[in-house]
């Protein structure tokens, strides 16, 4: 229109509006043809490859040093989930949220992409002939040279590390960031042997832990889980259930699910242990120990833990995280008159999955700061950040004459290092690992390497002067250690197929014998801890069971898993006991100021029940703005476009070893970005016990299968009934299984495509995870401050119910939400319009509202999304589908072999990655199923089932085991 047309005072008339939308069609027909497009096939694709289908490769998790099995599922050449190996003989077939999140690390836009001298790009030739001279200078100077390592995973590191040692004479410097050195120097001190035991829950009948989060983040929680859930099963024989006391100062996750939890300061624990002692050996007419003493009510505790140690001599176990060498030996001292060794845990089969020295790192620190080491290699650990000693390895480091980093991802140590020779990935290398004497498993490469990178293996053999690639390297030491220790093949070839097929294998391995306990040693202790100062906290450092060590900082899917115990995400937390809040004034938020000598770190507070009075506990791995955006307080736009705050969080390794903290509390507020902030099964008003948890003991349900567990007859139904005459998918839940653990969070996530929200959107309550793991304390609000300090907890997976009579069905405007033939609650998400009606009708708030276009905006981690799951987008709601694309993979493979499909053939990722098999899946109708006879289980019953709604989920009471 020109300015006559539009100036006209009555608008446009008709007719000239006509006339222009006939001119402007005219013109669009004028337009050029549409360009001419050629589809290109891929005309080689990788061996074995078809589009559409995925492939399996059997591999080792590299996420933490337990080196569980893993399953790696490959689609179109992309790894895109990882689930566990069951044929590994530790993990068999479970898998942590770390190992979950694991495979978004390999699609970390962070990654090196090549080797970096300083913070420009270079070359491996460039590299290597720094490195080689650096080296020849150093042998002929007389200075030394010094290998920085953690715990290496197997013979394969080993082999190269040792051959690095012998090339150049180097001094292999081993530590651990969540450090385990108190186990081995106590056995070095007690039975003449620096290793550390392999642990058998499973043959535990009654177990007693001192701090020791073997459900959480200890040694090897998978293998644990697996253990200890395999006898929390009630069944007929009720006298197997086993018993489990706990004794620590924080609420972990092992105390939230153990039988009697007692609150004990770290300060207490040397005398609690050496009570436990001295009663055990009182009850079993041993010689006695070093005198004990604890509180009256840990000593009372302390008493009942003792006869049913006794009670149940040769299948009793007592543990402890102490890094007190004193209370470590104490506890070897009880397990050696409980005749647990040889057992309940094994000197003569060692594990290998922490053999790290504490006083290793101030040695070499000391070297550096005397100028004495002229090359220094660092790989697998972060000692810019992952130990005490950080702030002094920061400035002793730059009179390193050469200092190289091997690792793959930006940090502190990185920042440092004259030149980065970038490490492969777990899931682009060949290696192996060794979590203990005789446990073998393989890793093989499930992808090209994305980038000019290199796995640290073949680094050092070719610093070694023995260049190499990964796979030979691998391969030639199986042939020669490994496969002469089995039976099953004669020849090589046929064992390493089948060897690089199961993933993993246990072998006959001569041990040395469990070896003598030395009771001399009793008086060898050296002083216990201090106790804090007076006015002071005792500090309470744990690795977290999202974050581990730090390691995996900047990954998104684990920043925002919420702890299961506070249901905090996104930073780290000073957590204190009821009455210290009160008697300091915090609220939960409010932020305070720890100080130890020089050392500060603020943090906001949390208010946790149960946690002993006198401590603060916080989260190691946190506050690293060296581990990229997700990890700071400053999240790219690109990421995160509606979030100005993500992780931050505070540093507290500089307080490791530090026995008290001054606390000052800070006029300012950080909200807590929490996924939950209803707490208790009591009703704060009424007071009345709501039963979506049903609870029970294992002495009432011996007398009664249905303890615990009223039944409960819906009322009448407005809805009309439906006979399933095909299949009906149902799943269960067993309550005393789940230990809150979140595997099952991470495992939906990275099979869903669910996206990450960031902080701010979290504090909202818009996070969009589709199984949310509920965490409640026993009794009414304001208990668990009194002076026990004693809390139940108890968790519970919720998901979406797939209602029979579902009510977000019945207000859906557009049908967006129906049900299917077989009892599935879909979503149709191309109908929904985002009323967010059905959101506001469900009785369970499990389904989740897409306010904006999170996500997957960093084209190189989108490359982890799974194909057979819709991407969502703004203003969809969205909520678990029980894996329906699983459900139909497995009906097409059926019909393809021409046979009928089993129910228990399809595993949502909840169930399969669930460290504990406390979620079974099937079709109810399949007569003998496991989940029909679940459904059918006194314990069963369902949430909110008073609704008539009909939940497809099924839920089994809670037992504890109530001994004392």
């Amino acid at each position: 229109m020109n300015e006559a047309q539009s100036d006209k005072e009555d608008g446009l008339k008709r007719r000239e509006f006509l006339g222009l939308l006939a001119a402007g069609f005219a013109a669009a027909g004028c337009s050029p043809r549409r360009p001419k497009e050629t589809v290109v096939p891929a005309l080689e694709l990788a061996e074995g490859s078809v589009p559409g289908r995925a492939d399996w490769y059997a591999t080792t998790c590299g996420a933490c040093p337990a080196a569980c099995g893993a399953l790696v599922k490959v689609r179109d050449g992309r790894p895109i989930k990882l689930e566990g190996n069951p044929d590994h003989p530790l993990s068999r077939g479970g898998l942590c949220a770390r190992g979950q999140a694991s495979v978004l690390d390999l699609y970390d836009a962070r990654r090196f992409r090549a080797p970096r001298k300083g913070e420009a790009a270079a070359t491996w030739a460039e590299l290597d002939a720094a490195v080689m001279d650096a080296l020849r200078l150093a042998g002929r100077s007389g200075k030394k040279v010094r290998l920085l390592t953690g715990t290496p995973s197997g013979p394969a590191e080993r082999a190269a590390a040792a051959a690095f040692v012998s090339r150049h004479g180097a001094g292999h410097v081993v530590y651990d960031p969540v450090s385990r050195s108190a186990i081995l120097d106590a056995h070095a001190l007690t039975h003449g042997r620096r290793a550390l035991p392999r642990y058998h829950f499973a043959q535990a009948k009654v177990i007693v832990s001192f701090g020791a989060d073997f459900l959480g983040s200890w040694l090897s929680p998978v293998e644990f889980t697996k253990d200890w859930a395999s006898n929390r099963r009630p069944a007929d024989e009720w006298d197997l259930m086993s018993w489990h006391g706990q004794f620590e100062a924080m609420l972990s996750l092992t105390g939230a699910n153990a039988d009697l939890r007692v609150p004990l300061k770290p300060s207490e624990e040397r005398g609690a242990a050496a009570l436990l002692a001295e009663l055990v050996a009182a009850r079993t007419g041993s010689p006695k120990g070093p005198r004990g003493a604890a509180p009256p009510r840990v000593a009372k505790a302390l008493a009942d833990a003792a006869d049913l140690l006794v009670a149940a001599k040769g299948r009793a176990l007592v543990v402890s995280a102490s890094s007190d060498v004193g209370t470590q030996a104490l506890v070897n001292w009880t397990n050696q008159m409980l005749g647990a060794y040889g057992a309940t845990l094994e000197l003569s089969r060692p594990s290998f999955q922490a053999e790290g020295d504490d006083a290793a790192l101030p040695r070499l620190v000391a070297e550096l700061e005397g100028g004495q080491v002229a090359v220094l290699l660092v790989h697998g650990v972060n000692p810019a950040h992952d130990n005490p000693h950080a702030e002094a390895f920061r400035a002793a480091a730059k009179k390193a004459g050469l200092l190289v980093s091997l690792a793959g991802l930006p940090d502190e140590t990185t920042g440092l290092a004259h030149w980065t020779a970038p490490d492969s990935h777990a899931l682009e290398s060949w290696g192996d690992a060794e979590p203990g004497l005789g446990v073998h498993s393989l890793r093989q490469p499930a992808i090209a390497p994305l980038y000019d990178t290199r796995p640290a293996v073949e680094t050092l053999l070719a610093w070694s002067g023995k260049p190499a690639s990964a796979h030979d390297h691998v391969r030639a030491l199986w042939r020669a250690e490994v496969f002469p220790k089995q039976s099953e093949h004669k020849d090589f070839e046929a064992f390493w197929v089948d060897a690089l097929r199961r993933g993993a294998l246990a072998v006959s391995a001569a041990g040395r014998g469990e070896g003598r306990f030395d009771a001399g040693a009793l008086s060898r202790l050296g002083a216990a801890p201090s106790a804090p100062e007076p006015g002071a906290f005792e500090p309470v450092l744990y690795a977290s069971n999202m974050l581990f060590d730090g390691r995996q900082a900047g990954n998104p899917w684990l920043q925002e898993l919420p702890d299961p115990v506070t249901k905090a995400c996104w930073g780290n937390w000073a957590s204190f006991a009821p009455e210290d809040a009160a008697r300091l004034g915090l609220v939960e938020g409010r932020l305070v100021r720890l100080r130890a000598g020089a050392l500060s770190a603020v943090l906001p507070a949390h208010v946790q029940p149960g946690q002993a009075p006198g401590c603060v506990a916080a989260a190691l791995g946190y506050g690293r703005p060296a581990a990229g955006p997700v990890a700071a307080n400053y999240p790219t736009e690109k990421m995160f476009p509606i979030d100005k705050e993500a992780a931050g969080g505070a540093d507290v390794y500089p307080f490791l070893g530090r026995t008290s903290a001054a606390v000052e509390v800070l006029p300012g507020m950080s909200l807590l970005a929490k996924t939950q902030t209803y707490d208790h099964l009591a009703d704060p008003y009424t007071k009345k016990r709501r039963e979506h948890i049903r609870e029970t003991t294992l002495q009432e349900l011996t007398s009664d299968p249905r303890a615990g567990n009223p039944s409960e007859e819906p009322g009448a139904s407005l809805w009309p009934g439906h006979a399933y005459k095909g299949r009906k998918w149902a799943m269960s839940v067993d309550l005393s299984l789940c230990t809150g653990c979140s595997a099952c969070v991470v495992a939906c996530q990275a099979e869903n495509n669910v996206p990450v929200v960031g902080k701010a959107e979290v504090r909202k309550g818009r996070d969009m995870a589709w199984m949310r793991l509920d965490r409640y304390y026993s009794g009414t609000p304001g208990e668990e401050a009194g002076e026990s300090g004693q809390v139940e907890t108890a968790f519970q997976p919720m998901l979406c119910q797939h209602c029979d009579n579902a009510p977000c069905e019945t207000v859906c405007p557009v049908l967006a939400t129906v049900h299917s033939s077989e009892g599935l609650n879909m979503q149709v998400y191309n109908r929904c319009v985002g009323t967010r009606y059905c959101a506001n009708n469900c009785p369970y708030k499990v389904r989740r509202f897409n306010w904006f276009d999170y996500a997957h905006q960093d084209l190189t981690q989108s490359l982890a999304l799974n194909p057979d799951v819709t991407v969502r987008t703004r203003g969809v709601m969205e909520k678990c589908s029980f894996c329906v694309q699983r459900i139909y993979s497995a009906s097409s493979a059926a019909k393809a072999e021409g046979r009928v499909l089993k129910g228990s053939e399809v595993r949502p990722a909840c169930a399969q990655s669930c460290p504990a098999s406390a979620i079974v899946f099937g079709d109810l109708n399949e007569a003998g199923s496991p989940i029909e006879a679940a459904a059918k289980d006194p314990r069963s019953y369902r949430v909110l089932g008073e609704l008539g709604v009909g939940p497809a989920v099924g839920y089994k009471t809670k037992v504890r085991n109530k001994k004392v």
